[in-house]
């Protein structure tokens, strides 16, 4: 059983949402960025077709503790929650701490990657310049 969360959120210029899904493979996030501010039934439409298309990250291990509660309790809790975050307009630092993991993952991998490029174009620009300096030697 999969517990997803989605907010949305106003970023500098853009409205973005944030999905987080939680479930027995651990706890992953996946951002889109609407553009414009989405209406209830844009978001619903949004998750109805295209979430199986968010690209979220490498599950990270948490603890999963599933127990029943009672529906009023829980409306109670979700109701809170709202306004918790109507005042701090924020996502939860579980999610923050991930994006800024997966952020410096994904700026490594591409520092490889570069670098990787770079020495290659070394290497071969080395290889050409022996050459060019062997084509001039060979006739004397």
């Amino acid at each position: 059983m999969a517990v997803i969360k989605a907010t949305i959120l106003y970023e500098k210029r853009f409205w973005v949402g944030l999905f987080e899904r939680t479930d027995k493979e651990g706890y992953a996030i996946a951002r889109h960025i609407f553009g414009g501010e989405p209406t209830d039934p844009e978001i619903y439409d949004f998750v109805l077709t295209h979430y199986k298309d968010l690209k979220f990250g490498s599950a990270k291990e948490i603890k999963v503790e599933i127990q029943r509660m009672n529906p009023k309790r829980v409306q109670r809790e979700v109701r809170r929650e709202m306004e918790k975050f109507k005042e701090s307009s924020r996502p939860s630092t579980l999610a923050q701490d991930y994006m800024r993991e997966e952020l410096e993952k994904n700026k490594m991998a591409k520092k490889k990657l570069t670098s990787a490029q770079k020495q290659a174009r070394k290497d071969e620009q080395f290889a050409l310049h022996q050459e060019k300096k062997k084509e001039k030697h060979r006739g004397h």
